[in-house]
C-alpha cells in the first residue's frame, strides 16, 4: 500500500461497500487490488452482511493487508461518507462490490484529474453483465464531454457512481455525501454542476456494472429521484425535470398506497399531464385494488 507522501504519484482511495454480496465480492475486491495505478489504498465496509461475506472480506484482509470495517447496516451513502472521513488519498473512487473495475479505470482517471485541475469528477462508461460475468446485450452509452446541469435534469442521471473518481477535497468542501438521500451519484452530479464545478464523462469502458436480479436500485427509486429533483424546483431546468419523472414518482406513491401523498403531489406541482402517464395511476387511486384483481379474474375465466 503506497503512502500519501508517495513522490511517484498521488495517492487514490478505493471505497467498496459491501452488503450480502458474498457471490461476488472476491472478484470486487481483487479488481481494485489489481489496478494498473500501483498507488492505492484500500477501504472496504460491510453493511452488516448476513450471507458470509464478512468471512471472505476477512480472510481477503488478511492476504493483501487493507482496511475493513465490519458493521451494522448504515446505508451506503453513510458507508462512503465514513471512508471519505478517513481518506488519504487525493482522489476517491468508490464501487459496490456486485461491479468490478476494470485494470486501467484508475490510471486513466487521475492521468485526466492531474492534467485538468478544474475537474472535479470523471466518470466513465459501464459494460453489462449477468451475474456469472457474462456480457448483457445491453447498451449503456454516454456521451463523452462535460457534463451539464441541464442534461442531468433532462435526461436522468449518466454520472454512473462504480465509474467515478472525485477529488477528495471538493467533496469535504461540499460535507460530503447527502445522507438525506439514497442516490449518491445523481445528487453529487447534480450538485456539482449546478454550483459551476466540472464533471466530465470519459468515453472509456471503466467499469463492469453486474445485473443479477437482487440489485438495489432494481426495485423502485422513482420517490428517491423525485426527493433529488425537487432540491432544483426553482430552477429553470426544473420543467425538463418535471416532465420526466412526475409520472413515475406518481405511481409509485399510489402503488405504495401512498395515496394521501399523490393527492399532495398533484396538488403542490404544476399539473401537466395526459391519461396515457397518470390514467393508471388516477384509475389505481380511485378504485379499489381488490375489484380490479377480482374483474382480472373474472376476464381470465371468461376467455379461459
Amino acid at each position: 500500500m503506497s503512502t500519501a507522501t508517495d513522490s511517484t504519484g498521488p495517492l487514490v482511495t478505493a471505497t467498496l461497500v459491501c452488503w450480502n454480496h458474498r457471490r461476488f465480492v472476491r472478484q470486487a475486491v481483487l479488481s481494485a487490488l489489481e489496478q494498473t495505478y500501483p498507488h492505492v489504498e484500500l477501504i472496504v465496509i460491510d453493511n452488516g452482511s448476513t450471507d458470509g461475506s464478512q468471512d471472505d472480506l476477512r480472510a481477503l484482509r488478511d492476504q493483501h493487508g487493507f482496511t475493513l470495517i465490519l458493521q451494522d447496516n448504515v446505508g451506503l451513502v453513510r458507508a462512503l461518507n465514513q471512508a471519505l472521513e478517513i481518506a488519504r488519498g487525493k482522489y476517491i473512487a468508490c464501487l459496490a462490490t456486485d461491479d468490478v473495475w476494470l485494470p486501467e479505470k484508475t490510471a486513466r482517471q487521475v492521468a485526466l484529474l492531474e492534467a485538468n485541475p478544474d475537474v472535479h469528477v470523471a466518470s466513465g462508461q459501464i459494460a453489462c453483465v449477468d451475474a456469472a460475468g457474462r456480457p448483457l446485450d445491453l447498451k449503456v452509452v454516454v456521451r463523452p464531454g462535460d457534463v451539464s446541469f441541464a442534461d442531468l435534469m433532462t435526461y436522468g442521471c449518466f454520472v454512473y457512481g462504480p465509474t467515478t473518481m472525485c477529488r477528495v477535497e471538493t467533496l469535504r468542501s461540499i460535507g460530503g455525501y447527502d445522507e438525506s438521500l439514497r442516490i449518491e451519484d445523481y445528487s453529487l452530479a447534480l450538485k456539482l454542476t449546478h454550483e459551476g464545478m466540472r464533471v466530465v464523462a470519459m468515453p472509456d469502458v471503466l467499469t463492469l456494472y453486474r445485473r443479477h436480479g437482487n440489485n438495489w436500485t432494481a426495485g423502485s427509486i422513482d420517490a428517491d429521484l423525485w426527493a433529488i429533483g425537487q432540491r432544483y424546483r426553482g430552477a429553470p431546468e426544473y420543467a425538463a425535470f418535471y416532465r420526466r419523472n412526475f409520472p413515475l414518482a406518481f405511481w409509485y406513491l399510489v402503488k405504495e398506497g401512498r395515496k394521501r401523498d399523490a393527492w399532495r403531489l398533484l396538488r403542490d406541482e404544476p399539473i401537466c399531464w395526459t391519461w396515457s402517464n397518470l390514467g393508471r395511476g388516477l384509475m389505481r387511486m380511485l378504485i379499489p385494488y381488490g375489484v380490479v384483481r377480482s374483474y382480472r379474474a373474472l376476464r381470465g375465466k371468461a376467455s379461459a
